[in-house]
């Protein structure tokens, strides 16, 4: 007997699919009905049903978008879709998600639901062939994904195997190692907007699957913006597992600026990992950014080894030293200086191995700052997205560099007063020393030893300087130390 699940956010509508037809009869046991998209995915994980009938306009999660996430835990549920003629739109959608049966209520007969329940039945009892064969009845993408996020969950290797298996992913032997490609944010910025990251990220895996098909044992996978590639092998005496990994991303990073004109950076583990264990070293390889110092081509031969390596604390005010030369070079324009301070910037960091998510934050903060002194409009974000995606120091840098270079050449006028009014000057640098303070206009009058109003006054005739150097405690002030 197979089992049923009913979804429907009209209560009697559920009571009358319930009462439509003769559910023994058909060998079908309804384990759950519920009107709510959360409960569902809650009760689909209590019940593993067979089947599900669900409505399609659900509020929260529609029923396309619960389907997904059914078929990611259980790829061979069937489903069939309920919904009024208004929602028709969500047809096309429907049959890309190769629905059982796309029926409208309120010409629902109990005739066309036990036909559609046969057809279902019919399905369930041939899914002992290989899903790959039935690729025509399943989306193949949104079962890798299934597949993937039971590695990276740790699910129990038995099942996971059997699951790959049925993918047409034979993972007999033993030993895995793992590759993590990721863009290189300041070649992508050169070539595409910010929007087209999920669909470079994509063209990127459909060359890492072609590929694929011509080195024995690798399988590719999406993961949000990057790919996770998984290589299947045994030990053998020409100890030659791990050149044939290399070889292989090598020539996808090849491959990718060949057709895309775009930079890779991967990083590998090429440790003997059990499948149990990929899950673990995935989410610190994120986490941590160990090649980091790298040049986008990085391998730990062993991960224990990579772990203990840890990076070293960023220290406060690291930087402060470089601020009055990187104003001056941005102030005049000197596009040579603020390549020669980055690149300082770069081999300090390099030499000290900080840890790469507080020098990050700490590049970025130096760069909003220039914005604030010296940028005429709002700033563009974009840059800043990609440098809290980048993974190596190089992409790190050079958009960093960039955002300096684009800050000079589309300054504000009068910002050079900002900077060189001696006064303003005292006033910036009480500002630097009192971040993690909530200090007011008034602490830099007393500062100054000038009469509040007087500064008030002082302050609202200098709208591009004080005004704009004063706003800065107010960006700056709650950042993490």
């Amino acid at each position: 007997m197979f089992k049923v699940m009913l979804i429907d956010d009209d209560v009697p509508m559920l009571k009358v699919l319930r009462q439509m037809i003769d559910w023994d009869a058909l060998q079908l046991h309804i384990v759950g009905s519920t009107y709510s998209s959360a409960k569902a995915l809650h009760m689909f994980q209590e019940t593993w049903p067979d089947i599900v009938v669900t409505d399609i306009g659900l509020p929260q999660k529609n029923g396309i978008e619960l389907a997904e996430a059914f078929r990611g835990m259980k790829p061979d549920t069937r489903v069939i879709f309920l919904t009024c003629h208004e929602d028709f739109h969500y047809a096309q959608q429907a049959i890309k998600l190769n629905a059982d049966d796309y029926l409208l209520k309120d010409q629902l007969t109990a005739a066309q639901l036990e036909q559609s329940l046969q057809k279902s039945i019919r399905l369930l009892r041939s899914k002992g062939t290989p899903l790959v064969q039935r690729s025509s009845n399943y989306n193949s993408d949104l079962f890798k994904q299934g597949l993937i996020q039971r590695v990276l969950d740790g699910a129990h290797p038995e099942t996971t195997r059997e699951y790959a298996a049925g993918l047409g992913i034979s993972w007999q032997y033993p030993w895995f190692m793992m590759g993590i490609a990721h863009l290189h944010y300041a070649t992508f910025e050169r070539l595409y907007v910010q929007g087209n990251v999920p669909l470079i990220a994509y063209a990127v895996y459909n060359i890492a699957v072609e590929l694929a098909s011509s080195y024995e044992g690798i399988t590719p996978f999406m993961e949000q913006d990057h790919l996770i590639i998984l290589y299947n092998y045994r030990l053998n005496l020409a100890g030659n597992a791990y050149s044939h990994f290399r070889d292989y991303l090598r020539e996808l990073r090849s491959r990718t600026e060949q057709f895309l004109k775009l930079r890779l950076n991967v990083s590998a583990v090429t440790d003997k990992m059990e499948l149990a264990a990929l899950g673990s070293c995935y989410h610190q390889m994120i986490r941590h950014k160990y090649e980091f110092y790298e040049n986008g081509d990085f391998t730990a031969a062993d991960m224990q080894l990579l772990v203990q390596n840890v990076f070293l604390p960023l220290p406060q005010g690291t930087l402060d030293g470089m601020k009055a030369e990187l104003e001056r070079a941005v102030l005049g324009n000197d596009l040579s200086a603020i390549c020669e301070l980055a690149a300082s910037i770069g081999h300090m960091a390099k030499e000290k191995r900080f840890e790469p998510a507080e020098f990050i934050q700490e590049i970025t903060m130096l760069l909003r700052r220039m914005d604030v002194i010296f940028a005429g409009k709002k700033t563009d974000e974009t840059r800043y997205v990609y440098l809290r995606a980048a993974r190596t120091l190089d992409d790190c840098m050079e958009l960093a560099e960039r955002q300096l270079a684009h800050i000079a050449q589309h300054q504000q006028k009068g910002a050079a007063r900002a900077i060189q009014e001696p006064k303003l000057q005292v006033i910036q640098q009480f500002i630097d020393q009192h971040l993690a303070d909530n200090i007011t206009s008034i602490d830099i009058a007393r500062y100054l030893y000038l009469n509040s109003s007087y500064f008030s006054r002082y302050s609202s005739g200098s709208p591009a300087s004080i005004l704009r150097i004063t706003s800065i405690n107010t960006k700056w002030a709650s950042r993490p130390k």
